[in-house]
């Protein structure tokens, strides 16, 4: 029974610590181009190359990259920062959705690369993940940040076009990381985290809070059946189902509160069609690939 109590702290614990990271998502302000260097890593002379190299790949193509430097994630992880940024600027167009975020938090040393519905196509998880390991890294290791974003902005314009962009064996990369910590259980503690995350994240969105409470007595009876105990399966359905409302109902008013708050810092504005003429209104799902050096 201690064994259950504290596997129901450690829970409510994690609940808490992800609401922390949903809510710490912050306005960096309006887009005035395609190039936002907040952080200050860039020159002028760089932002305006940057700027007609990425205004003159509007032209042909229609599709739309977005450079975004920060001084420091806030505590958010820079997934969820990437996803909130892209859909409240709306990089790509709508319908077409073929827009791409490169962010960089500068203090974090993170860097992420997101992509649009539209072109996951064209420029995969596994290219993106090969664009920040092989081009944004050394560069950014070698403190040469202007290198590392142009090159990673000439070989996404390639991918987009067509052209052949190398792939990073991602599950290799991961068993191989999760080995060199000792261990892959570390590797599978981390992704239920992330599965966590993104599943509070997708439910904070829904306007319903019975969705998580049902996922969870789901659950409860699932694991019931496999124990074979119709009172083992009643219990896991009323605590996990608790549970799985709580959990839906914290992300909820967290993504709430964070909404608001981005209203109040921007004025109103969203921060979602910059002075420049703005992007055009597309969305990500969350593909693409992030790093660190």
């Amino acid at each position: 029974m201690n064994r259950i109590f504290r596997t129901i702290e450690l829970l409510l614990f994690l609940f808490f610590t992800l609401t922390l990271s949903v809510s710490a998502y912050y306005n960096p302000g309006n887009s005035t181009g395609f190039v936002n260097d907040y952080a200050g890593i860039l020159s002028v002379e760089q932002k305006q190359v940057l700027e007609n190299k990425l205004s003159q790949f509007k032209e042909s193509s229609n599709n739309e990259i977005s450079l975004v430097t920060i001084p420091n994630l806030q505590g958010d992880t820079i997934e969820n920062f990437a996803v909130e940024l892209f859909k409240q600027w709306g990089i790509g167009e709508e319908v077409k959705d073929n827009g791409v975020l490169i962010l960089v938090a500068l203090q974090d040393k993170q860097m992420r690369i997101e992509v649009g519905y539209g072109l996951e196509g064209a420029l995969t998880d596994a290219q993106s993940s090969w664009i920040i390991n092989d081009i944004m890294k050394p560069a950014f290791r070698a403190d040469n940040y202007y290198q590392g974003i142009d090159g990673a902005v000439s070989r996404i314009i390639s991918a987009t076009d067509g052209g052949y962009i190398p792939s990073d064996n991602i599950a290799e990369t991961t068993i191989k990381d999760a080995s060199n910590d000792d261990g892959i259980l570390k590797g599978i503690v981390f992704g239920l985290f992330a599965f966590l995350y993104l599943l509070g994240i997708k439910l904070g969105r829904s306007r319903s809070y019975w969705v998580g409470g049902l996922i969870g007595a789901i659950i409860g009876v699932t694991i019931g059946f496999f124990l074979k105990s119709f009172n083992a399966g009643l219990w896991f359905v009323s605590i996990l189902g608790i549970l799985g409302l709580i959990f839906d109902y914290i992300f909820s008013r967290a993504i709430k509160i964070g909404k608001g708050r981005d209203r109040w810092l921007s004025d109103g504005s969203g921060g979602s069609r910059g002075g420049f003429g703005g992007f055009g209104g597309g969305s990500s799902g969350g593909g693409g690939s992030s790093g660190s050096w």
